[in-house]
């Protein structure tokens, strides 16, 4: 089984990811965000770097996976901290419109050609929360984020997870108000009881 969990930078993915791998045993699999040397240059110049950042994630992720899956023998349970799809979200909020529509014919080229999910945990939250979650986090390139992208991400992500989803999979949306100890137990012990009703 693959689950993919997806939401706004600084939305939880990574630490609602490792918890749950680790509750059920569960293989992670990572973004590898930081290996791409174009996402700061974006932070600093969004309009410059749009196009060159989101094509580059879009073959960064299909590589990823593709490798992962390609290797992978074992059985299983696989829980991943981001899901393939972002590419689209992020490009349609951060492309021109000429830009975007180039884009989406190369992703819907390739999307197909990966696993889909057995199911997709949208994190929502506030931008308030965001922001906090940045902060804690300390990524340098990150810290300058302003509100108002955050916001716009949370549109395009919300329309695609829940307004207008035609995604082939289980979504599970989960409000994300606050994280500690107890919280993600909550919310692992719910996820959990969902796995179960999809594997029976």
């Amino acid at each position: 089984m693959f689950i993919c969990i997806e939401g706004n930078i600084g939305s939880g993915k990574t630490t609602l990811a490792k918890a749950l791998s680790k509750q059920l045993k569960a293989t992670f699999l990572p973004e590898q965000f930081e290996e791409n040397a174009l996402l700061p240059l974006f932070y600093k110049d969004q309009k410059k770097y749009a196009f060159p950042t989101e094509y580059s994630f879009l073959i960064d992720r299909h590589k990823q996976l593709t490798t992962f899956f390609n290797n992978y023998k074992n059985k299983q349970l696989i829980i991943s901290d981001y899901h393939f799809d972002k590419c689209i979200c992020f490009a349609k909020a951060n492309l021109s419109k000429k830009d975007y529509t180039f884009f989406k014919k190369h992703f819907k080229s390739i999307v197909d050609t990966l696993p889909t999910p057995n199911l997709v945990i949208y994190l929502t939250t506030s931008t308030k929360l965001l922001k906090c979650n940045i902060a804690k986090r300390g990524r340098k390139m990150e810290q300058d984020l302003p509100i108002s992208y955050l916001e716009k991400l949370n549109l395009v992500l919300d329309e695609y997870y829940i307004q207008k989803h035609r995604l082939k999979t289980t979504i599970l949306v989960l409000k994300i108000k606050t994280y500690n100890s107890a919280t993600l137990k909550t919310y692992c012990k719910e996820i959990e009881q969902v796995i179960e009703k999809l594997k029976k």
